[in-house]
Protein backbone atom coordinates (compact mmCIF):
# COMPACT_ATOMS: atom_id res chain seq x y z
CA UNK A 1 0.00 0.00 0.00
CA UNK A 2 1.49 3.35 -1.03
CA UNK A 3 0.41 6.46 1.27
CA UNK A 4 0.49 9.31 -1.19
CA UNK A 5 -0.11 13.23 -0.51
CA UNK A 6 -1.36 16.06 -3.35
CA UNK A 7 -0.50 19.57 -2.91
CA UNK A 8 -2.41 22.05 -4.39
CA UNK A 9 -1.47 25.42 -4.12
CA UNK A 10 -4.29 27.95 -4.90
CA UNK A 11 -4.78 31.60 -4.67
CA UNK A 12 -8.33 33.25 -5.30
CA UNK A 13 -9.58 30.52 -8.27
CA UNK A 14 -12.13 28.75 -6.68
CA UNK A 15 -13.89 27.25 -9.44
CA UNK A 16 -11.12 25.91 -11.11
CA UNK A 17 -9.96 24.76 -7.19
CA UNK A 18 -13.35 23.05 -7.20
CA UNK A 19 -13.14 21.45 -10.57
CA UNK A 20 -9.91 20.02 -9.76
CA UNK A 21 -11.01 18.04 -6.74
CA UNK A 22 -13.92 16.93 -7.81
CA UNK A 23 -11.62 15.41 -11.01
CA UNK A 24 -9.61 13.73 -8.76
CA UNK A 25 -12.42 11.51 -6.95
CA UNK A 26 -12.43 9.43 -9.87
CA UNK A 27 -8.79 8.53 -9.52
CA UNK A 28 -7.87 4.78 -9.40
CA UNK A 29 -7.32 3.81 -5.37
CA UNK A 30 -6.22 0.08 -5.63
CA UNK A 31 -2.70 -0.30 -3.56
CA UNK A 32 -2.94 3.80 -2.89
CA UNK A 33 -4.18 5.74 0.14
CA UNK A 34 -4.37 9.42 -0.77
CA UNK A 35 -4.27 12.88 1.56
CA UNK A 36 -4.94 16.00 -0.36
CA UNK A 37 -3.49 19.39 0.76
CA UNK A 38 -4.80 22.67 -0.13
CA UNK A 39 -2.38 25.35 1.02
CA UNK A 40 -4.23 29.00 -0.22
CA UNK A 41 -2.25 31.90 -0.53
CA UNK A 42 -4.83 34.62 -0.22
CA UNK A 43 -4.78 35.66 3.48
CA UNK A 44 -8.82 35.71 3.67
CA UNK A 45 -8.87 32.28 3.35
CA UNK A 46 -11.80 32.57 0.62
CA UNK A 47 -11.51 28.94 -0.37
CA UNK A 48 -12.79 27.81 2.93
CA UNK A 49 -16.27 27.13 1.67
CA UNK A 50 -14.72 25.18 -1.29
CA UNK A 51 -13.10 22.71 1.15
CA UNK A 52 -16.22 22.93 3.73
CA UNK A 53 -18.77 21.83 0.60
CA UNK A 54 -16.98 19.12 -0.77
CA UNK A 55 -16.79 17.40 2.74
CA UNK A 56 -19.92 17.91 3.65
CA UNK A 57 -20.41 15.39 0.38
CA UNK A 58 -18.31 12.85 1.97
CA UNK A 59 -15.52 13.98 0.07
CA UNK A 60 -13.63 10.26 -0.29
CA UNK A 61 -9.93 11.58 0.46
CA UNK A 62 -8.97 13.35 3.70
CA UNK A 63 -8.58 17.02 2.69
CA UNK A 64 -7.23 19.63 4.30
CA UNK A 65 -6.75 23.73 3.94
CA UNK A 66 -4.17 25.58 5.32
CA UNK A 67 -4.08 29.09 4.61
CA UNK A 68 -0.78 30.87 3.83
CA UNK A 69 -0.17 34.64 4.67
CA UNK A 70 3.01 35.19 3.14
CA UNK A 71 2.63 36.03 -0.22
CA UNK A 72 4.36 34.54 -3.43
CA UNK A 73 4.27 31.10 -4.50
CA UNK A 74 7.88 30.26 -3.16
CA UNK A 75 6.45 30.51 0.27
CA UNK A 76 2.66 28.46 -0.18
CA UNK A 77 5.38 25.61 -2.17
CA UNK A 78 7.28 25.00 0.63
CA UNK A 79 4.13 25.32 3.08
CA UNK A 80 3.13 22.52 1.65
CA UNK A 81 5.82 20.26 2.21
CA UNK A 82 6.45 21.44 5.43
CA UNK A 83 2.59 20.12 6.00
CA UNK A 84 3.78 16.97 4.20
CA UNK A 85 6.65 16.24 6.49
CA UNK A 86 4.36 16.47 9.48
CA UNK A 87 2.74 13.47 8.24
CA UNK A 88 3.93 9.15 7.30
CA UNK A 89 3.09 9.86 3.81
CA UNK A 90 5.77 8.59 1.54
CA UNK A 91 5.12 10.73 -1.57
CA UNK A 92 4.29 14.45 -2.70
CA UNK A 93 2.71 15.28 -6.18
CA UNK A 94 2.14 18.89 -6.70
CA UNK A 95 -0.66 19.58 -9.25
CA UNK A 96 -1.49 23.46 -10.08
CA UNK A 97 -5.22 24.74 -8.98
CA UNK A 98 -6.59 25.01 -12.90
CA UNK A 99 -5.34 22.15 -14.18
CA UNK A 100 -6.89 18.38 -14.10
CA UNK A 101 -5.75 14.58 -14.66
CA UNK A 102 -6.26 13.68 -18.04
CA UNK A 103 -6.35 9.71 -17.25
CA UNK A 104 -8.22 8.26 -13.91
CA UNK A 105 -4.83 6.48 -13.24
CA UNK A 106 -3.06 9.59 -13.11
CA UNK A 107 -1.50 8.87 -9.83
CA UNK A 108 -0.82 5.17 -10.66
CA UNK A 109 1.25 6.19 -13.40
CA UNK A 110 3.46 8.24 -11.65
CA UNK A 111 4.05 5.66 -8.93
CA UNK A 112 4.57 3.13 -11.79
CA UNK A 113 7.37 5.21 -13.29
CA UNK A 114 9.33 5.98 -9.66
CA UNK A 115 9.35 2.00 -9.11
CA UNK A 116 10.23 0.89 -12.40
CA UNK A 117 13.41 3.12 -12.25
CA UNK A 118 13.85 3.63 -8.26
CA UNK A 119 13.65 7.09 -9.01
CA UNK A 120 13.53 10.25 -6.52
CA UNK A 121 11.20 12.72 -8.54
CA UNK A 122 8.99 11.72 -11.68
CA UNK A 123 7.88 14.31 -13.88
CA UNK A 124 4.88 14.35 -17.08
CA UNK A 125 3.48 16.25 -19.82
CA UNK A 126 1.13 19.44 -18.86
CA UNK A 127 -1.24 20.31 -22.13
CA UNK A 128 -3.29 23.14 -23.03
CA UNK A 129 -6.46 23.00 -23.30
CA UNK A 130 -7.92 26.27 -24.52
CA UNK A 131 -10.94 28.18 -22.26
CA UNK A 132 -13.14 28.62 -25.25
CA UNK A 133 -12.73 27.60 -29.33
CA UNK A 134 -11.75 31.57 -30.77
CA UNK A 135 -8.64 30.32 -28.75
CA UNK A 136 -7.74 27.66 -30.60
CA UNK A 137 -4.57 28.84 -32.28
CA UNK A 138 -3.13 28.87 -28.33
CA UNK A 139 -3.52 25.01 -28.07
CA UNK A 140 -1.27 25.01 -30.93
CA UNK A 141 1.29 27.92 -29.44
CA UNK A 142 1.74 25.87 -26.31
CA UNK A 143 1.70 22.35 -28.58
CA UNK A 144 5.13 20.37 -26.96
CA UNK A 145 6.20 17.33 -27.90
CA UNK A 146 6.53 14.60 -25.39
CA UNK A 147 10.12 14.17 -24.34
CA UNK A 148 9.48 10.43 -25.41
CA UNK A 149 7.38 7.88 -25.87
CA UNK A 150 8.71 5.96 -22.91
CA UNK A 151 10.12 6.63 -19.57
CA UNK A 152 13.61 8.18 -19.67
CA UNK A 153 15.89 10.33 -16.88
CA UNK A 154 15.69 14.07 -17.26
CA UNK A 155 17.29 17.27 -15.94
CA UNK A 156 14.83 19.68 -16.21
CA UNK A 157 11.47 19.75 -14.19
CA UNK A 158 8.59 21.57 -12.78
CA UNK A 159 6.03 21.57 -9.81
CA UNK A 160 2.57 21.61 -12.39
CA UNK A 161 2.88 17.40 -12.68
CA UNK A 162 5.47 16.41 -10.15
CA UNK A 163 6.24 13.52 -7.87
CA UNK A 164 9.05 13.96 -5.42
CA UNK A 165 9.63 10.90 -2.67
CA UNK A 166 10.11 12.22 1.04
CA UNK A 167 13.59 11.73 1.85
CA UNK A 168 14.10 14.30 -0.87
CA UNK A 169 11.76 16.81 0.91
CA UNK A 170 13.37 15.73 3.84
CA UNK A 171 17.13 16.66 2.61
CA UNK A 172 16.04 19.66 0.64
CA UNK A 173 13.56 21.45 2.67
CA UNK A 174 12.78 24.38 2.07
CA UNK A 175 12.98 23.06 -1.61
CA UNK A 176 11.66 26.47 -2.89
CA UNK A 177 13.91 29.54 -2.75
CA UNK A 178 13.01 33.29 -1.80
CA UNK A 179 14.54 34.63 -4.41
CA UNK A 180 11.87 33.28 -6.63
CA UNK A 181 8.92 34.47 -4.70
CA UNK A 182 6.93 36.44 -7.03
CA UNK A 183 8.84 35.58 -10.36
CA UNK A 184 7.93 31.97 -10.96
CA UNK A 185 11.10 29.50 -11.65
CA UNK A 186 11.51 28.28 -8.21
CA UNK A 187 11.24 24.92 -9.42
CA UNK A 188 13.11 25.25 -12.19
CA UNK A 189 15.80 26.19 -9.62
CA UNK A 190 14.46 23.31 -7.13
CA UNK A 191 15.16 21.20 -10.74
CA UNK A 192 18.76 22.04 -10.97
CA UNK A 193 19.45 21.71 -6.86
CA UNK A 194 18.40 18.15 -7.24
CA UNK A 195 21.10 17.27 -10.21
CA UNK A 196 23.23 18.88 -8.70
CA UNK A 197 22.71 16.72 -5.35
CA UNK A 198 22.77 13.45 -7.66
CA UNK A 199 18.88 12.96 -7.17
CA UNK A 200 17.37 10.51 -10.23
CA UNK A 201 14.52 12.31 -12.31
CA UNK A 202 12.20 10.26 -14.69
CA UNK A 203 9.68 11.69 -17.10
CA UNK A 204 6.81 9.34 -17.69
CA UNK A 205 4.78 10.23 -21.14
CA UNK A 206 1.59 8.11 -19.35
CA UNK A 207 0.74 10.72 -16.77
CA UNK A 208 -0.49 13.44 -18.46
CA UNK A 209 -2.65 16.75 -17.01
CA UNK A 210 -4.46 19.30 -19.09
CA UNK A 211 -4.07 23.19 -18.26
CA UNK A 212 -6.93 25.34 -19.43
CA UNK A 213 -5.24 28.47 -21.29
CA UNK A 214 -7.63 31.69 -19.94
CA UNK A 215 -8.75 34.11 -22.03
CA UNK A 216 -6.81 37.33 -20.56
CA UNK A 217 -3.70 35.78 -21.71
CA UNK A 218 -4.83 35.84 -25.22
CA UNK A 219 -2.32 38.84 -26.07
CA UNK A 220 1.10 39.69 -27.25
CA UNK A 221 2.24 41.11 -24.13
CA UNK A 222 1.21 37.93 -22.28
CA UNK A 223 2.94 36.24 -24.55
CA UNK A 224 5.77 39.14 -24.22
CA UNK A 225 6.20 38.99 -20.99
CA UNK A 226 5.76 35.04 -20.21
CA UNK A 227 8.71 34.85 -22.23
CA UNK A 228 10.86 37.51 -20.77
CA UNK A 229 10.05 35.81 -17.09
CA UNK A 230 11.05 32.48 -18.17
CA UNK A 231 14.31 33.95 -19.73
CA UNK A 232 15.42 36.27 -16.67
CA UNK A 233 14.40 33.02 -14.31
CA UNK A 234 16.09 30.55 -16.18
CA UNK A 235 19.48 32.67 -16.27
CA UNK A 236 19.05 33.16 -12.42
CA UNK A 237 18.38 29.74 -11.79
CA UNK A 238 21.44 28.49 -12.80
CA UNK A 239 23.72 31.48 -12.10
CA UNK A 240 22.80 30.44 -8.56
CA UNK A 241 23.93 26.74 -8.75
CA UNK A 242 26.41 27.45 -11.68
CA UNK A 243 30.26 26.82 -11.25
CA UNK A 244 32.02 29.75 -13.30
CA UNK A 245 33.22 30.29 -16.10
CA UNK A 246 30.85 27.14 -17.33
CA UNK A 247 27.68 28.18 -16.50
CA UNK A 248 28.41 31.38 -18.62
CA UNK A 249 29.14 29.44 -21.69
CA UNK A 250 25.71 27.29 -21.09
CA UNK A 251 23.76 30.90 -20.82
CA UNK A 252 25.52 32.22 -23.68
CA UNK A 253 24.33 29.20 -25.78
CA UNK A 254 21.04 29.57 -24.22
CA UNK A 255 20.49 33.39 -25.10
CA UNK A 256 21.62 32.35 -28.77
CA UNK A 257 19.34 29.74 -29.04
CA UNK A 258 16.59 31.50 -27.68
CA UNK A 259 17.11 34.47 -30.39
CA UNK A 260 17.51 32.02 -33.05
CA UNK A 261 14.04 30.11 -32.34
CA UNK A 262 12.44 33.71 -32.22
CA UNK A 263 13.06 34.57 -36.14
CA UNK A 264 12.59 30.80 -36.82
CA UNK A 265 9.04 31.24 -35.47
CA UNK A 266 8.71 34.91 -37.14
CA UNK A 267 9.90 33.57 -40.35
CA UNK A 268 7.19 30.57 -40.53
CA UNK A 269 4.82 32.95 -38.79
CA UNK A 270 5.13 35.62 -42.16
CA UNK A 271 5.02 32.21 -44.69
CA UNK A 272 1.93 30.56 -43.10
CA UNK A 273 0.17 33.81 -41.88
CA UNK A 274 -0.04 31.90 -38.44
CA UNK A 275 -1.46 33.36 -35.19
CA UNK A 276 0.28 30.41 -32.93
CA UNK A 277 4.15 31.10 -34.95
CA UNK A 278 3.50 34.77 -34.02
CA UNK A 279 3.08 34.98 -30.82
CA UNK A 280 5.82 31.85 -30.24
CA UNK A 281 8.16 33.77 -32.00
CA UNK A 282 6.95 37.08 -29.21
CA UNK A 283 7.17 34.42 -26.51
CA UNK A 284 10.76 33.50 -28.01
CA UNK A 285 12.09 37.02 -28.41
CA UNK A 286 10.58 37.73 -24.57
CA UNK A 287 12.79 34.58 -23.17
CA UNK A 288 15.79 36.20 -25.31
CA UNK A 289 15.46 39.65 -23.78
CA UNK A 290 14.78 38.22 -20.46
CA UNK A 291 17.88 35.92 -20.68
CA UNK A 292 20.11 39.42 -21.06
CA UNK A 293 18.35 41.58 -18.20
CA UNK A 294 18.77 37.93 -15.83
CA UNK A 295 22.20 38.43 -16.13
CA UNK A 296 22.04 41.46 -14.07
CA UNK A 297 19.59 39.86 -12.02
CA UNK A 298 16.50 42.08 -13.39
CA UNK A 299 13.34 40.32 -12.13
CA UNK A 300 9.50 40.56 -13.60
CA UNK A 301 6.77 39.68 -10.92
CA UNK A 302 4.42 37.63 -12.98
CA UNK A 303 2.39 35.97 -9.70
CA UNK A 304 1.21 39.41 -8.80
CA UNK A 305 -1.18 38.77 -11.74
CA UNK A 306 -3.87 36.40 -11.47
CA UNK A 307 -5.79 34.60 -14.47
CA UNK A 308 -8.53 32.78 -14.49
CA UNK A 309 -11.16 31.82 -11.67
Amino acid sequence: MKHICIAIITYKRPLGLRKLLNTLTSQEQGGITLSIIVVDNDATGKNTEVIEDLKKDDYPFELDLFVENKRGIVAARNRAIEEFLNTELECLIFIDDDEWPVKNNWIAELLSAQEKTNADIVYSDVHIIPESEDLNWAKKAFEIKSISEDIVPIKKYYTNNLLISRHVCEKMHPLFDERFAMTGSSDLHFSIKANNLGYKAYYTPHAPVEEVFHSSRANVKWFFLRGYRIGEGSVRAHIYEGDFPKVYVHIAILILGRFARSIQMLVKSIIFFNKSYLVRSVSYLGSFIGSITGLFGLKYNEYSTIHGK
